[in-house]
């Protein structure tokens, strides 16, 4: 079972990288790219996401720092448009992005849908720690 992955970043060489990445470590479906915040919201969370998961919740990495929407912005409108029935049902939000602040670590922990946080790049320990988050809360999930 390879994961769905979608990557909402604006900087098109770290969604390249999470791409590269993913596809090394073989457990990652491939990756659908999103640019910002408000085209994910707009594309995937206005009730016809294109994005096919065959069931399994869908691994969102986020960026925090975007032009528009940031990446905490998104995750609480995705989590209104979810409850709405406009969203993709099952996911896994991960923050990914470059800020080692505290405060934005702080603040990703209060959001229901993050479940981790991991500093850009991501490197072949990041992706590991990706898949082994997804399946942990898969596991969490069915207990």
């Amino acid at each position: 079972m390879k994961i769905p992955v979608t990557v909402v970043d604006d900087e098109q060489v770290d969604r390249y990288t999470v791409r590269r990445r993913l596809s090394r470590h073989g457990g990652f479906r491939d990756v659908v790219e999103v640019e910002s915040g408000d085209v994910f919201l707009d594309v995937h969370c206005s009730g016809a996401s294109d994005i096919e998961t065959d069931g399994l919740p869908l691994l969102i990495l986020m960026d925090i720092n975007m032009p528009g929407r940031n990446g905490f912005e998104t995750v609480r409108e995705m989590e209104v448009r979810q409850s709405k029935g406009l969203a993709v049902p099952s996911i896994v939000v991960t923050m990914l992005t470059s800020s080692g602040n505290p405060r934005d670590k702080a603040e990703a922990d209060k959001l229901p849908l993050v479940r981790g946080y991991i500093e850009k790049p991501l490197d072949a320990d990041g992706a590991q720690r990706l898949f082994d988050l997804y399946h942990a809360e898969l596991k969490a999930r069915a207990a």
